[in-house]
């Protein structure tokens, strides 16, 4: 669903879902491994929670770090990286 120009002040998914020019404050921002975009959305004072295949991978990146933490960062440096204020498309 697409979602313009919204402030969203109670928990939010963001999976299958595009927010453009909105703001997400004082929530629950919660990521199941789903594609979404962030066009221009601000996010203030939110926390994060992972479910399915997005907890999973989290499971993972802590196997990752527990044989190294520089491991982590060495997997998380690879790629492109995201620069606060950019909008970001995760597909």
């Amino acid at each position: 669903m697409k979602f313009e120009r919204q402030i969203f002040e109670s928990d939010v998914t963001l999976d299958y879902n595009e927010f453009v020019d909105c703001e997400l404050r004082n929530c629950v921002v919660f990521y199941y491994g789903g594609n979404f975009s962030l066009v221009r959305t601000k996010l203030s004072n939110v926390r994060f929670a992972l479910g399915g295949p997005a907890n999973q991978t989290l499971a993972f990146l802590r196997f990752v770090r527990a044989n190294g933490p520089q491991l982590i960062d060495e997997l998380l440096d690879q790629g492109p990286q995201p620069v606060q204020g950019e909008n970001i498309t995760i597909n």
